[in-house]
């Protein structure tokens, strides 16, 4: 839907790159066919491909050529009351609306958000868990497995991609193990692995999949990490925040994770946001006042993160709430558009989601 034509992140870098891109030699000393080196280059994150474009005027055409700047998400929430099953499918850039009937979505709640859907659970009147597309309107049900209270539900990639791993994490905390359920297309049962409960009586709240690993996060700030690579659970020896531990029974926190860099967020209605970066070198969060340029849409499922926003978008936080445009925080100078909505306020049931890149009719 959206792509770049520029040869810089932010068209006002142009006359910083212009003249850089200028003293680049020709060539590099890697000889790679054309084909081959955008292929390669295609598969990078925004970042990388922006590094990957000052090797060379070569690499610079070639990365150009295969650069995308990730389209503004939509909002996904219910009517309010939501009797019988109607949906808004919110594109908030172009201020357009479009309402969905969607009768079997009533009163479920979302766990994650990737690739334009959206992974659905509900305890009542059965366990279930299926993926919905709100583009497509279609559903992908998965296999049975036993209710759980409390756990981390994610998914990888869409579940049309071969690379999707759907990951379940149950928050048994008076246990004496952690178990973790997979499912991938195709397969009809969950394959479950234990392991040794190292943090007995912590909750692990959040989760988030970056780096080929699934991060979880307790309500004291500990990181576990799940390697389905290679079946193996584990504790990162991260030095405690104190901010974690402050009660307030409004707050929510938020996973999110950019290129590899891992965030959390901690939020309230009535508090300024706190946000927080993992230093994985340093084994430690460290507390930022600004996002670097990016953007967050945050919500309970999952908060999506965007670079190369216009000027007046990037260090903000948008919150996802029923249909209220325009209501931001901005982390760099604290400022807040409006009152944040006392009602639906990162609910479950209400997600950012990924439009898709080709047409689609509504």
């Amino acid at each position: 839907m959206c792509s770049a034509t520029s040869p810089a992140l932010y068209p006002e870098d142009l006359t910083v790159i212009i003249p850089i891109v200028q003293g680049l030699p020709s060539t590099s000393n890697i000889n790679i066919p054309s084909d081959l080196l955008r292929e390669i280059l295609s598969r990078l994150g925004l970042k990388a491909n922006i590094h990957a474009s000052l090797v060379c005027k070569t690499w610079f055409q070639a990365a150009m050529s295969v650069r995308k700047l990730q389209p503004h998400p939509w909002l996904f929430y219910p009517l309010k009351g939501e009797a019988n099953g109607d949906y808004i499918l919110l594109d908030r850039l172009r201020s357009k609306a479009y309402k969905l009937n969607l009768p079997d979505l009533k009163g479920h709640g979302f766990s994650c958000s990737r690739d334009g859907w959206l992974l659905v659970s509900t305890n009542f009147p059965s366990y279930l868990v299926f993926f919905f597309n709100p583009f497509t309107r279609e559903y992908i049900y998965l296999p049975e497995t036993a209710p759980t209270s409390g756990y981390c539900l994610t998914f990888t990639a869409a579940p049309t991609s071969s690379s999707c791993l759907v990951i379940s994490l149950n928050d048994r905390s008076i246990c004496s193990y952690i178990e973790i359920a997979t499912w991938r297309p195709g397969e009809t049962l969950w394959t479950t692995h234990r392991f040794e409960n190292l943090l007995p009586g912590r909750r692990w709240k959040s989760c988030v999949f970056s780096n080929g690993v699934l991060y979880c996060l307790t309500t004291f700030s500990n990181i576990g990490i799940f390697d389905p690579s290679r079946a193996t659970w584990n504790i990162l020896p991260v030095e405690p925040c104190p901010a974690f531990f402050q009660v307030d029974l409004g707050r929510r926190v938020l996973m999110m994770e950019h290129e590899g860099d891992i965030f959390v967020m901690l939020t309230s209605r009535n508090k300024n946001p706190l946000l927080f970066k993992l230093n994985l070198e340093r084994k430690a969060w460290e507390e930022k006042r600004e996002l670097g340029g990016l953007t967050v849409f945050a919500s309970h499922p999952t908060s999506l993160t965007r670079a190369g926003l216009s000027v007046e978008e990037r260090n903000r936080i948008y919150p996802s709430h029923n249909g209220h445009l325009g209501v931001y925080y901005s982390l760099g100078d604290g400022i807040m558009s409006s009152r944040f909505p006392s009602s639906n306020y990162l609910s479950n049931r209400i997600a950012w989601v990924d439009p898709p890149y080709n047409n689609f009719s509504l």
